[in-house]
């Protein structure tokens, strides 16, 4: 796990207690997710509480792993799954092909999720966002918190 796998893992974790979720790093084990947000009244009438939202951060993943973090939140049943792109890691690792470099593979990345999520979106709500997606909702709901 990098450094940047770990920081985005944890800012969804804090945005989504800001939110007012129950958050968690996994769903279960056989559903490892790397943050899900789980509906804290579902537990009333439901055996377990529900997930709201479930993510995969995608730091070194090519098409295959793309694959399979979307059939990890598949199996998780969140109402949204997203997969997040951290650029800043295709961008650095980029240096290591021929084919791209620091712009291009991570714009690469992004559009191969975004393929790939394509395959399922009728069956399934899932979205790929990258690091500025993250960076947002965690300004908006945890650093303005924090200043109030």
């Amino acid at each position: 796990m990098s450094p940047k796998h770990l920081e985005y893992q944890t800012k969804l974790i804090e945005i989504g207690e800001a939110l007012g979720y129950s958050c968690r790093r996994s769903f279960r084990k056989n559903a490892m997710g790397d943050a899900v947000w789980l509906d804290r009244t579902s537990a009333k009438y439901a055996r377990t509480m529900l997930p709201v939202a479930a993510f995969k951060v995608l730091y070194f993943e090519t098409g295959k792993e793309i694959q399979e973090a979307l059939m990890t939140l598949q199996v998780i049943s969140p109402a949204l799954g997203v997969l997040v792109v951290v650029e800043e890691e295709y961008a650095r690792r980029a240096k290591e092909l021929k084919k791209y470099d620091a712009e291009t593979y991570p714009q690469h990345i992004h559009r191969m999720a975004e393929r790939i999520k394509r395959g399922v979106e009728l069956t399934f709500r899932v979205e790929v966002w990258g690091q500025a997606d993250v960076d947002r909702l965690y300004r908006e709901n945890v650093e303005e918190m924090l200043s109030l």
